[in-house]
């Protein structure tokens, strides 16, 4: 009975890293080894998250939230990956589920181009990061990622 649980368990484990697998369209640890030197100093590359989504024949608007905390400066660099439709992206000071009293903070046409964006939050706190996603320009549903490097200064190690 305990084998048949395990093997049970094991062949579930394997269908879920699978599919979680198959849906990452973009080659996270590539992506990362390019667009690292972009954080250069003071700044120190400390980690990256990524924000996967699927076009579909619909606009949509993606919200992930980012936390900068008091005592560091930050640079985020944003890297489009598995796809060629145009992203906006969007950071704001509060959520969109917050009705008056939103304020934009960064959109992507201060960026280099649409693959690359850099942002230096103003202030701690929290932000929040709206993707636009276009419809998938094929008309049928795509999976694509966005990758975001996180970079920093503690306080202590910046001149200023």
């Amino acid at each position: 009975m305990k084998k048949r649980i395990f093997s049970i368990v094991i062949m579930v484990s394997t269908f879920v890293c699978a599919n979680h697998f198959s849906f990452a369209q973009c080659k996270v640890k590539e992506v990362v080894k390019k667009a690292k030197g972009n954080i250069a100093k003071p700044y120190k590359y400390d980690s990256y998250a990524i924000s996967e989504f699927e076009f579909t024949d619909k606009t949509q608007k993606v919200e992930v939230q980012f936390t900068a905390f008091q005592g560091q400066k930050y640079k985020l660099v944003f890297c489009s990956s598995g796809f060629e439709e145009a992203v906006t992206l969007n950071i704001y000071d509060k959520s969109n589920r917050v009705k008056n009293g939103r304020k934009k903070v960064y959109d992507n046409d201060q960026g280099i181009d649409n693959n690359f964006w850099s942002f230096e939050p103003p202030k701690s706190g929290n932000y929040f990061i709206e993707y636009e996603l276009p419809p998938s320009l094929s008309g049928k549903p795509k999976k694509a990622c966005v990758v975001m490097l996180i970079g920093f200064v503690d306080r202590g190690d910046r001149n200023d």
